[in-house]
């Protein structure tokens, strides 16, 4: 008995630390995507200094800068598998798609557009984005685009 409860304690032990190391590891990056859509709800979100947490791994533990950017919800999206538009989106709200079933193409996709002029997106805009990624880790996500167009 006694045997059989340390064995348990053990791996649970192995497994809480499995999850950890899993947690702190990077996000594997996107490859760059195209993507066209529908603006429909955006927020811009002003730079932030961000202090490190003394003893987290990665980005978390050192100060660091968060550039000011929107968060955009487009609709009537192109350009992505729903695999990637599904990831996409986790990246910048895990939360997001709880509404929307894990096998059918998300309603919607999120983009995270650095830029430092508010006024440059707005409701209701068609936007194509070139060569969006997505990449981060337990400090934050972080994107980047080659080229933003207003559609007319």
């Amino acid at each position: 008995m006694q045997k059989g409860f340390r064995h348990i304690i053990t791996l649970y032990c192995s497994l809480f630390t499995m999850a950890a190391i899993c947690s702190a590891a990077p996000l594997p990056p996107f490859t760059p995507v195209d993507v066209m859509g529908k603006i429909t709800e955006i927020r811009w979100i002003e730079a932030q200094h961000i202090k490190g947490i003394s003893g987290m791994s990665g980005t978390a533990g050192h100060n660091r800068d968060v550039p000011a950017h929107f968060i955009v919800k487009l609709t009537e999206y192109s350009g992505v598998s729903k695999e990637t538009a599904r990831e996409m989106t986790r990246y910048i709200d895990w939360h997001a798609l709880k509404e929307e079933g894990e096998k059918s193409r998300p309603s919607f996709i999120l983009l995270q557009i650095n830029h430092e002029n508010r006024t440059v997106l707005q409701e209701g805009m068609s936007i194509m984005v070139n060569g969006y990624t997505v990449k981060g880790d337990e400090g934050g996500t972080w994107t980047s685009l080659e080229k933003l167009d207003i559609l007319p």
